[in-house]
């Protein structure tokens, strides 16, 4: 059945995946891959520790012009701040901006500052005459303002010291489940709960995203390589070369050889984007770790928290692997087909809709059966090949498949796939010295079912 199986594919192979454009486009886009996510994740790190950094305003005193009803005790209380920077400076306190600015004259550390009540606390930072300090000083103090801007907007409007004094202390903020309140253990407290609720979190974003992340990998695929699949098995039957190749050369063979050409040509471009991405993310994310400490990390946090829930183990990875490579083959069978039914290139493009059509029918059925949530996708969806193609890889990386459900989906995917190549085989040898006008694709199906 399979005879000269591995010559077949070694010149598919090459004429796919060793052409100069297969290897520019997979190399340009594997250095995007490999540089968007590093930038994306060392800004992110960059951006968020400026954010947690606030910076000194150089200042050593600040003239303040209050024009609020505040008690002038609030000044000397904003020592209590937990900002070091901004501990030692001295505020003089006047009733008009006009004593302000003269009092600040000449003071090469000072700054101005005034306040009013205006529906609300508004604050104007001024470098004064003969200040040598810098507009982005000023500015400085200004965040500093606006990062405590609760505290100074409700001690400007009336709390005594005292009273703010109390404001500031620190609270203390409990969840708890009904449970855990009568026993008195917050749910940050209960160990079981907490990763309960974590699981919950993580989870549900993680079996949303990650089905559509495989879909949308099988879908551009097999609209990349779908097309070239069928065309390639086309090549022959235009070039007059069928009458030569069917002496040494089995349709079945010549099926299933073009195919899995196209299936490697695939999974090589995918893995090497794959892996670039992988690279970019890790990349970014140690350097963002060692440079920009104090910012956040957004992959190291995602990654404990699969750790913990255990999840993307090994085996399950592996097996969710070998599943997205059967869908790979399942849909490009059906390519096969439509090149073994056409007679000619030009014909391949109307006879698209034998690959597409299952892939984009499956994806709705999907959409409107629940299925494209990992944690209501009923057992149906994963066994039937052409859904469970599209959602079963993520599935079982998750751990959400019984192995019972595995071993009924490996069967109905083997037994799918071995009969959609003998079919493309025995369509490409029925259609191979057809010569006639154009048939329909029931009609080829029918003659192919009547036997030879």
């Amino acid at each position: 059945m399979f005879k000269n199986f591995g010559t077949v594919l070694r010149f598919s192979l090459k004429n796919m995946a060793g052409t100069k454009g297969f290897k520019v486009v997979t190399a340009i886009f594997s250095i995007i891959f490999l540089l968007a996510p590093a930038i994306i994740l060392i800004a992110i790190g960059y951006n968020s520790s400026k954010e947690k950094t606030l910076k000194s305003c150089t200042a050593k005193t600040v003239y303040v012009a209050d024009e609020t009803s505040s008690d002038k005790a609030f000044w000397s209380g904003l020592s209590s701040l937990p900002e070091e920077d901004y501990k030692n400076i001295k505020y003089e306190v006047f009733e008009s901006r006009e004593e302000a600015f003269e009092k600040a004259k000449g003071d090469e550390s000072g700054i101005i500052l005034i306040v009013k009540d205006n529906n609300g606390l508004v604050a104007n930072v001024i470098i004064p005459e003969g200040s040598k300090v810098e507009k982005g000083n000023a500015k400085n103090y200004l965040k500093y303002i606006k990062t405590y801007n609760r505290y100074f907007t409700i001690g400007l409007l009336g709390l005594s010291e005292e009273e703010l004094t109390v404001l500031d202390t620190n609270s203390s903020y409990d969840t708890y489940s009904e449970t855990g309140y009568k026993e008195g253990l917050s749910i940050a407290e209960d160990v079981l709960s907490s990763e309960e609720l974590m699981r919950e979190q993580v989870m549900k974003v993680v079996s949303m995203a990650l089905p559509y992340a495989t879909i949308m990998l099988l879908y551009f695929m097999l609209l990349s390589y779908g097309q070239t699949l069928a065309q390639s098995v086309v090549m022959e039957k235009e070039s007059k070369l069928m009458d030569t190749m069917l002496i040494s050369v089995r349709t079945e063979s010549l099926i299933f050889g073009k195919l899995l050409a196209a299936i490697i040509t695939a999974m090589i471009q995918a893995f090497s984007w794959i892996v670039a991405l992988a690279i970019g993310f890790s990349a970014g994310s140690l350097i963002s770790k060692a440079y920009f400490p104090a910012g956040k990390n957004y992959l190291s946090a995602f990654i404990d928290g699969m750790k913990e829930l255990n999840v993307f183990r090994p085996v399950n990875v592996v097996i969710g692997l070998l599943f997205l490579l059967l869908s790979f083959v399942l849909y490009f069978s059906l390519a096969a087909i439509a090149g073994a039914m056409s007679s000619t290139k030009e014909e391949v493009s109307s006879k698209a809709t034998l690959f597409v059509f299952p892939l984009l029918i499956s994806f709705f059925i999907l959409i409107f059966a629940g299925g494209m949530n990992a944690e209501t996708t009923k057992n149906w969806m994963l066994i039937v090949p052409f859904t469970g193609g599209m959602i079963l890889p993520a599935n079982v990386m998750l751990g959400y498949v019984s192995w019972p459900v595995i071993l009924a989906a490996f069967v109905a995917f083997a037994v799918l796939i071995v009969f959609l190549v003998y079919m493309a085989g025995r369509i490409y040898k029925m259609m191979s010295l057809y010569k006639g006008n154009k048939i329909s694709i029931s009609e080829v199906l029918k003659r192919t079912f009547e036997g030879d």
